[in-house]
């Protein structure tokens, strides 16, 4: 198991950058998590044809992680019709808000289904599963196991109990930390850096990724305040480097 980091940044790019998308990969199994705006272009640098993707996560229908799905809708539905893509491509998201949802859809570029707690996902020897975060509009974060290896993804949350219920004993946590401790309020909807680490060290993480950085820090900066709180593997994620799972 893999995982590319197509973008990093949140809710904007930093400059030649790109928002949240990932590309996971298993064998000849590929899925899309995220597709924030840029990582489209990205993508497909790595795959020959679109309709190589098994599937398509969307964590949240927040724009940093949808924008450029509104235009992979027209990619797909346009080359469906004519005869250049072979297939709908399953994607699975938030059913809310309905609007944003019902928006994902053009020519039936897609196969929609709703994503909740109580869903599992089988691909060849993957099981996914998920469960509800704490942000603004429905939001899941998600592990992909295989034979007692396990990722696991937060998407955007606050500081939760679930996050660290999904985090439990995973290989590797793709953690987002959109904050720093000393910009952090009651309402902001981000994990700091420090409560990234925090979370990686009580949940015996073997790998911490960072992601979903706020443009105006400096990479340093996120690094620092993690490492107080974490004293395992810790990671930046680099866009467009892939990771070992």
């Amino acid at each position: 198991m893999r995982i590319t980091v197509l973008g990093n940044s949140g809710p904007y790019p930093r400059p030649g950058g790109a928002c949240s998308g990932y590309l996971f990969e298993d064998g000849s199994t590929k899925i899309l998590i995220d597709c924030g705006n840029g990582t489209l272009s990205r993508l497909q640098q790595i795959i020959h044809r679109l309709d190589d993707l098994d599937m398509i996560i969307i964590s949240h229908l927040h724009s940093d992680h949808i924008a450029d799905a509104m235009v992979l809708r027209y990619a797909i539905g346009i080359n469906k019709a004519k005869g250049m893509i072979s297939k709908s491509i399953p994607l699975f998201a938030p059913g809310e808000p309905k609007a944003d949802f019902d928006k994902l859809q053009f020519q039936d570029a897609f196969i929609m289904k709703e994503i909740s707690e109580d869903l599992v996902i089988h691909q060849n020897e993957l099981s996914i599963g998920f469960k509800k975060m704490v942000h603004p509009v429905p939001c899941y974060g998600m592990t992909i196991e295989k034979n007692g290896k396990k990722f696991v993804y937060s998407a955007d949350t606050k500081y939760c109990d679930q996050i660290f219920q999904l985090a439990k004993d995973a290989d590797l946590l793709l953690c987002e930390s959109g904050v720093l401790e000393r910009d952090k309020t009651e309402d902001t909807a981000h994990l700091s850096a420090k409560e990234a680490g925090e979370i990686g060290m009580v949940s015996r993480v073997k790998k911490l990724m960072l992601t979903h950085f706020w443009p105006g820090y400096t990479l340093d900066e996120i690094l620092q305040e993690a490492k107080g709180n974490f004293d395992g593997e810790l990671i930046l994620s680099e866009e467009m480097k892939t990771y070992e799972i």
